[in-house]
């Protein structure tokens, strides 16, 4: 998503006052997905306490100013190199603990 925004924005660099910006949050553990609505016009979609998390992990990047922030949990799962990476705390709704997570800049960041 980062590298398409990246695409758009230097395709779009005269039309646009400034850059587009996204966020994104990224939690593992289980969720829910499937098609809900009426048969004419379902929709595939996904719920549950991780979408939620993933969410509210999302609002974090517009805080610390960043691109991405991924949970420690999905960091570990997806074997994420965070050596000398910040490991940040922060209480989000719906949770009772806080949730530990990376504030990642650049795509660069994200390497495995």
């Amino acid at each position: 998503m980062l590298a398409r925004v990246a695409q758009l924005n230097s395709r779009m660099r005269g039309d646009l006052p400034q850059p587009i910006r996204i966020g994104i949050g990224i939690h593992f553990s289980e969720a829910i997905v499937g098609a809900m609505g009426p048969p004419g016009s379902q929709i595939i979609t996904a719920i549950g306490d991780t979408v939620n998390a993933c969410k509210r992990l999302e609002s974090l990047t517009k805080e610390y100013d960043c691109a991405v922030v991924v949970s420690r949990r999905a960091a570990d799962v997806a074997g994420l190199d965070v050596k000398g990476r910040k490991l940040h705390q922060a209480l989000v709704a719906g949770r009772t603990q806080t949730v530990e997570f990376y504030a990642l800049k650049t795509l660069a960041d994200l390497r495995v």
